[in-house]
């Protein structure tokens, strides 16, 4: 007999799934910046995540602008689990979402409010990553790391 999951079971499995990344990155990040220069780790952090990016990308469509980039944020479920409103308008998309597992992992860790923020920003690198390979434009004003309500994530056409 095959048990039925239902939505808010498979949220909270897809949410832990992320807070166990997000420990993993933190506690890796600690250890290397323990062996070499913080400013490096943070680069060499940063460039992976962004080559990660650019390796999703190449699975999405060859025409995947802002439309698409925020559709497939809604029908792979994403939205849900990062607890999203999502618009598409003349001048692009917008990812307005209310919930990081990613922060609430690292604050559940004690990370402090610098590492917060700069663990936010160094994840956001693959979706630069996967912006640039597309050729669109993405801004990101709030966040939520920053103590934002929501993250604010907007494409453009460039």
């Amino acid at each position: 007999m095959t048990k039925q999951v239902d939505q808010k079971e498979m949220i909270d499995k897809v949410r832990a799934a992320i807070k166990d990344r997000a420990t993993w990155f933190a506690l890796l990040y600690r250890s290397f910046k323990e062996a070499f220069p913080e400013k490096e780790v943070e680069r060499l952090a940063r460039k992976a995540i962004f080559e990660f990016g650019r390796m999703k990308a190449k699975n999405d469509p060859k025409d995947f602008g802002p439309k698409a980039w925020v559709e497939k944020h809604v029908t792979k479920g994403s939205s849900l689990v990062f607890d999203s409103d999502v618009e598409i308008n003349d001048q692009g998309a917008v990812q307005r979402m209310k919930f990081c597992a990613l922060v609430e992992a690292w604050k559940d860790m004690g990370c402090t409010p610098q590492e917060i923020d700069l663990f936010c920003d160094i994840a956001m690198e693959g979706d630069r990553g996967r912006a640039d390979t597309h050729g669109v434009r993405m801004e990101l004003e709030e966040r939520i790391a920053r103590g934002d309500q929501y993250c604010n994530l907007k494409i453009f056409d460039r």
